[in-house]
Parts: structure tokens; C-alpha cells; sequence
């Protein structure tokens, strides 16, 4: 459940995986369905927005460590009840990935979120407070559509 949760908040929030790590359990507030990112890129605080699928994930996480009994401020702990290190997460991911036939990593998930978000209908500024970009041109090298998208939109023309 630690890594669904994880992949969850990569691909649903655009989180960065340092952000996910130092991320403590009063960061998440799954009633008004925020997080808090304390120390973002820069050091930035920012408020990122969990949808229904980020909160459902984290609350069975939550639910797991509950009945596991880790007592630990990190809301991914390790199995020693440490901050959990960014090479464990990578491995369980290239794990994954060989499972699943596809690479995936954090970065992967974040960057499918910008795109997706875009596509999806969220503004170039709402993306980019999400993913916690200070300058907006980061934002918008995620709004590359592709040949056939180019092509539907000039058939509408």
C-alpha cells in the first residue's frame, strides 16, 4: 500500500519524490483533501490538492500503518521507522516496472500528471501551482500534443 500510495500521489498530484518523503503526517489533510509541501523545490511552501483517488490511497495507507503499528511523524516511513530513502523507492519501482513491461518512475508519474492535467482542462497556472513550478515555462514544455492530436485540431480548423 506504501508504494500505491506513492504512485498515486505522483501521478494524481505531481508531487516530486523528495517532496513525497519529507511529506509528515499533520501535512495531510484528507477532509479538506490537501497536503502541505513544506520544503518544495527552493524551499517553497505550497498547498497541493489530493482528487478521490490520491485520498482513498493514502487513507488505506494510513489504515495499513495503523494495524502494522509503525509509530513514526514520516507519512512513508521505512521499515525502520526512518525517512524512507529515495534509492529504496526507485528500486521498488524499477521492480515494477519489469512487472508491468513499461518503465515508471516518480519523475514519470509527475511528468504524466502536468500532461494529463493539461489535457484534462486544467490551466497552464493551476498545473504549474500543483507541481509547485516557479517559472511557468516549465509548465508549459508539458503542452506538446501529439501528431495526431495536431492533426484532429486542424481538421476542426
Amino acid at each position: 500500500m506504501r508504494y500505491y500510495a506513492l504512485a498515486t500521489i505522483f501521478t494524481y498530484a505531481g508531487l516530486r519524490l523528495s517532496e513525497a518523503l519529507d511529506s509528515h503526517l499533520h501535512d495531510v489533510h484528507l477532509v479538506t483533501r490537501e497536503i502541505v509541501v513544506r520544503n518544495g523545490k527552493g524551499d517553497k511552501t505550497r498547498i497541493v490538492y489530493m482528487s478521490e483517488k490520491i485520498r482513498i490511497a493514502l487513507q488505506s495507507w494510513l489504515k495499513e500503518r495503523k494495524e502494522k503499528g509503525i509509530d513514526c511523524n514520516y507519512l512513508f516511513p521505512s521499515n525502520q521507522n526512518q525517512q524512507l530513502d529515495r534509492t529504496v523507492v526507485n528500486t521498488a519501482f524499477q521492480r515494477y516496472s519489469k512487472i508491468v513491461g513499461k518503465k515508471i518512475t516518480p519523475h514519470v508519474l509527475r511528468h504524466f500528471f502536468c500532461s494529463n492535467a493539461i489535457n484534462k482542462g486544467m490551466s497552464i497556472y493551476e498545473v504549474a501551482n500543483q507541481a509547485g513550478h516557479s517559472n511557468i515555462h516549465t509548465t508549459l514544455l508539458y503542452t506538446n500534443p501529439t501528431k495526431t492530436e495536431m492533426l484532429d485540431k486542424m481538421d476542426q480548423l
